[in-house]
C-alpha cells in the first residue's frame, strides 16, 4: 500500500511542477526596445524555472509536518527523488523550448544569409511579374507562434523602438514618410518598414526609398537598411511610399511618386518639388521588386506633380481599391501650371491593375492635402481626413465608394498643425472557445468571409487615428480610437508628449494581425519620423547626427 501512496503523491507533484514550469516559461527571442520595456531571454529563464520550482516544493513541505504515522515522508519519496522529478520536468520543458529555439535559430541564420547576399540593395526584376530570389520559408506556419504574447508582454501596454537612426556611418541625414506593412506569407521576415531618405536634404536627386525588416516590431534589420532601387531615372527623387498587402494573391504593393519635372534651382543643391508620376511596384518577398508601372502622370489633369501619403482601403462591398492622392502646385521655375492644389482618389476596380482618378474636392479656403481614408461600420461610407492650415483636420465623406465626396469641413475636435495624419479601420471579434482576438482588416490581412456567421454578428468595428494633437508645432503625437463611424475619437495613448526643437510627425498606423494575447488585447502600431525642427523650405538641411524612424506599439482592450 505504501508504494501506491507514494506514486500517487509523486504524480500529483509532477503535475504541479509541470504547471509551474509552463506558467513561468519565457520567450526564446530577445527583444530590443527602448528603456520603456525589457524582456528576459530563455537561456537564463529555463535555469530559473528549475530552481524556482524546487524551492517552492520545499517551502510548502516546511510549513507542514513532514512525517506520517509510519515515520516516513508524507511526500512519499526522498529529497533525491524530488530532485530527479524536478530535473525530469526541466528536461521535458527544455526539450520543447530547444525545438522552438532551433527553428528560430535556423530562421535567423537564413535571414542573416539573405541580408548578406543582397548587400544593402533590393533586387529589381526584369519585368512586371513578381518572383522570389530565394527559397520560400517552408516553416512559416511554425513561426505563427512567434508573435503569441507571453503573460508578461500582455501587461506591457506601450513600447517604442528605433527602426532606423540617421548617422554619418550610413550616409543618411534625412528620413521621413515612414510606411509599415506585414510581408506576404513565406517571406524571410514578418514586417517591412519603408521610408524616403537622402544624405541630408529633402528633394535632392539622391533621395530614395529604404527598408528595414522585423519579426516582432521591436528589433529591425539591417541596421543601415536596404535601398529599394525603384527609380526609373537615377536623377529623379522618389517620394512617399505607400504599402498595401493583397493577402488573397500573397503580393505586397508599393506605391510612390517619382519626380520628373519641377526642379528647384537652389543653393546649396537643386531640389525637386514634392511629387511627380505615381508609380507602383510589387513583391512577394520584400526584397525583389517588379519594374515600376505608372498609375497617373505628373502632366495629367492640372499638370501639378502628383503625391500620395497614406494607405489605400478596399471597399468591403465593391472590393475596389481606393488610394488618396493630390496634385500639388509648385512655384518652381518653368513649373507653374496656374492651377491650385487639388485632392482626389485613385480607384482600381481590378485589384491594382488599372487606375482612374475620381472625387476631386475644391475647398473654399486653402488647400487640403495628404488625405487618409477609413471605411465606417457596415461599409456605409468612407471617411477622409486631410491636413490643413486651419489648425484642425479637415473632413469629407463618400457614400458611393469614393467616386464623389462632400465638401471638406473643419473637425474642431481634432487639432492639426498642418501635418499628415493616418487612419486605419478594422473589425474584430473574440473567439468564445480559444479566447483569441481575431482581426478582420479592410486591407486584406484577414478576410471577413472566413469567419463564422456567429462571429460576424459579434464583430466590433474600430477606426484608429494617429496625429499631431496640437494646432501648432509637431511636438506631440497621439493615438486615438473611434467605435464605428469616426464621429468621435477618444485618446488611447500620447505616444510622444513633445520635446522642444524636435518634430515627431508623419505617422502611419496599423493593427497587428499576428498579435495574440490571452488577455484579449489588440496591438496597434504606429511608425513615424523624428527630426530637428526647421522653418521654411530654404532651411531643410538636416544633420546626419540626429533623426530617423521610430515604431510604437500600444495595446488596446478588446472589450
Amino acid at each position: 500500500m505504501k508504494p501506491k501512496k507514494s506514486n500517487a503523491i509523486k504524480c500529483c507533484l509532477l503535475l504541479a511542477i509541470a504547471g509551474f514550469v509552463l506558467y513561468t516559461s519565457v520567450d526564446v527571442a530577445t527583444t530590443t526596445t527602448t528603456s520603456i520595456t525589457t524582456t528576459t531571454t530563455s537561456g537564463t529563464g529555463i535555469q530559473n524555472v528549475g530552481s524556482g520550482a524546487k524551492a517552492n516544493v520545499r517551502e510548502f513541505a516546511d510549513e507542514n509536518d513532514n512525517t506520517d504515522d509510519y515515520g516516513e515522508s508524507k511526500r512519499g519519496y526522498t529529497h533525491r527523488e524530488e530532485e530527479e522529478a524536478v530535473e525530469e520536468i526541466r528536461t521535458s520543458a527544455f526539450s520543447s523550448s530547444s525545438s522552438s529555439s532551433s527553428s528560430k535559430n535556423k530562421r535567423r541564420a537564413k535571414q542573416k544569409e539573405i541580408l548578406k547576399t543582397i548587400n544593402g540593395h533590393a533586387k529589381m526584376l526584369p519585368d512586371k511579374s513578381p518572383s522570389r530570389v530565394y527559397d520560400i520559408f517552408t516553416d512559416d506556419d511554425e513561426f505563427e507562434d512567434s508573435n503569441t504574447a507571453s503573460s508578461s508582454s500582455c501587461k506591457t501596454q506601450f513600447t517604442i523602438s528605433d527602426a532606423f537612426k540617421n548617422a554619418n556611418s550610413n550616409g543618411i541625414g534625412y528620413s521621413h514618410m515612414a510606411m509599415l506593412s506585414p510581408l506576404p506569407k513565406g517571406s524571410f521576415y514578418r514586417w517591412i518598414l519603408v521610408w524616403q531618405c537622402s544624405k541630408g536634404i529633402e528633394g535632392t536627386a539622391d533621395m530614395h526609398l529604404r527598408a528595414v525588416f522585423s519579426d516582432d516590431l521591436n528589433k529591425w534589420m539591417p541596421k543601415d537598411g536596404i535601398e529599394l532601387n525603384v527609380k526609373k531615372d537615377k536623377k529623379n527623387a522618389v517620394w512617399a511610399p505607400v504599402l498595401h498587402l493583397d493577402e488573397k494573391e500573397n503580393v505586397l504593393w508599393l506605391f510612390f511618386s517619382e519626380s520628373v519635372k519641377c526642379l528647384r534651382l537652389m543653393s546649396p543643391e537643386n531640389r525637386w518639388s514634392p511629387g511627380g508620376n505615381i508609380n507602383a511596384v510589387s513583391s512577394i518577398d520584400g526584397i525583389s521588386w517588379t519594374k515600376p508601372k505608372t498609375l497617373i502622370t505628373s502632366e495629367s489633369e492640372s499638370g501639378n506633380p502628383k503625391v500620395i501619403a497614406n494607405k489605400l482601403v478596399v471597399h468591403p462591398k465593391s472590393k475596389h481599391w481606393i488610394l488618396p492622392y493630390w496634385g500639388e502646385a509648385s512655384s518652381a521655375k518653368g513649373c507653374r501650371s496656374g492651377h491650385p492644389t487639388i485632392s482626389g482618389v485613385l480607384i482600381s476596380k481590378d485589384e491594382g491593375h488599372t487606375w482612374h482618378s475620381h472625387g476631386k474636392v475644391h475647398p473654399r479656403h486653402g488647400r487640403v492635402i495628404e488625405g487618409t481614408v477609413a471605411v465606417t461600420e457596415n461599409g456605409s461610407s468612407i471617411l477622409q481626413l486631410w491636413r490643413s492650415k486651419s489648425g484642425f483636420l479637415m473632413q469629407s465623406t463618400s457614400a458611393n465608394g469614393g467616386f464623389t465626396w462632400t465638401s471638406p469641413r473643419k473637425r474642431t475636435d481634432l487639432k492639426n498643425p498642418d501635418s499628415k495624419s493616418s487612419l486605419i479601420d478594422f473589425s474584430y471579434y473574440v473567439n468564445g472557445t480559444s479566447g483569441k482576438t481575431i482581426i478582420v482588416s479592410n486591407s486584406g490581412i484577414s478576410e471577413l468571409s472566413s469567419t463564422s456567421s456567429k462571429a460576424k454578428q459579434s464583430l466590433k468595428h474600430v477606426i484608429a487615428l494617429a496625429f499631431n494633437d496640437a494646432s501648432s508645432g509637431r511636438k506631440k503625437l497621439s493615438l486615438a480610437v473611434s467605435s464605428g463611424d469616426g464621429k468621435r475619437f477618444s485618446k488611447l495613448k500620447e505616444i510622444e508628449p513633445g520635446k522642444s526643437g524636435v518634430h515627431f510627425h508623419y505617422p502611419t498606423v496599423i493593427a497587428d494581425p499576428y498579435y495574440a494575447c490571452g488577455g484579449n488585447k489588440i496591438r496597434i502600431t504606429v511608425a513615424y519620423s523624428y527630426m530637428k525642427r526647421v522653418n521654411g523650405w530654404g532651411n531643410v538641411y538636416r544633420q546626419a547626427k540626429f533623426g530617423g524612424i521610430k515604431v510604437a506599439t500600444v495595446l488596446m482592450d478588446a472589450a
